[in-house]
């Protein structure tokens, strides 16, 4: 049987089309996407100012971490700040960049942080496994997944829970050297001061917090080993989201 050109035309098509979804899927890498949501929190007494604060994906992009409630100084060691808009199925982060101005010891923090893979894959498996997904969204649809919190304590000490129904694991703890900021690292609509910075930065903070950070008060806490109450805290919420079915 002779092919002709149209005929010989279409195969060639069809391999170029079947070439190309193969090339997709293994790009796209599905086997390797979760749902998962990212926050950080610090204690009140404690407040920082996030300068940089992100997850590096393993094709380099970027992943937003929610600090709206840090950005505020409205967030507390024990209460869970999970962001409730995430509604994209992502890889798991391979680093996370972070960089911060501490109010209290007016130092400044920053480092790049390796993630353990496949310890953060073992617990999402067991997660799903054990049904411990958390309701991150109902955006386009309801997602399930865990909640990475990044927790910046005192003293440049960092923790990073994964964090479930009925689950809460420490992937991370650190303890980050004070660095010399370079001018790139307080910029504010154009390049200023670091007094000018600080200025800035902790502008929300109220005066009277600032009175009694001043004061000492809370000066010799030690959050990084302090527990954060997360299952506890979270009970009650819980065992209305299951008697009303929205999660398992």
């Amino acid at each position: 049987m002779k092919i002709n050109s149209i005929n010989k035309l279409y195969i060639g098509f069809g391999i170029f089309l079947l070439a190309g979804i193969i090339y997709r899927v293994l790009t796209y890498k599905s086997w390797e996407r979760y749902d998962y949501s990212a926050t950080v929190t610090a204690p009140e007494t404690f407040p920082i100012a996030i300068s940089e604060l992100y997850f590096v994906m393993p094709n380099d992009d970027f992943e937003h971490i929610d600090s709206e409630y840090l950005s505020r100084f409205s967030t507390n060691w024990q209460i869970d700040y999970s962001a409730s808009t995430h509604a994209r199925t992502q890889r798991l982060p391979s680093s996370i960049k972070i960089s911060y101005f501490s109010f209290r010891d007016r130092l400044f923090y920053k480092d790049s942080l390796q993630l353990p893979k496949r310890k953060i894959e073992k617990i999402f498996d067991s997660a799903r496994e054990n049904k411990q997904f958390l309701v991150l969204s109902d955006y386009a649809g309801r997602r399930k997944g865990l909640s990475f919190m990044v927790g910046v304590a005192n003293k440049g000490n960092v923790i990073i829970w994964l964090r479930g129904v009925d689950l809460e694991q420490e992937i991370l703890r650190v303890k980050l050297k004070p660095k010399i900021p370079k001018a790139d690292d307080f910029y504010l609509d154009g390049k200023i001061s670091k007094e000018a910075y600080f200025k800035e930065a902790f502008s929300k903070l109220s005066d009277s917090v600032k009175t009694l950070l001043k004061n000492g008060y809370d000066k010799d806490a030690n959050y990084i080993d302090s527990p954060s109450r997360y299952i506890e805290n979270n009970k009650e919420l819980w065992d209305y989201q299951k008697k009303n079915g929205f999660i398992d």
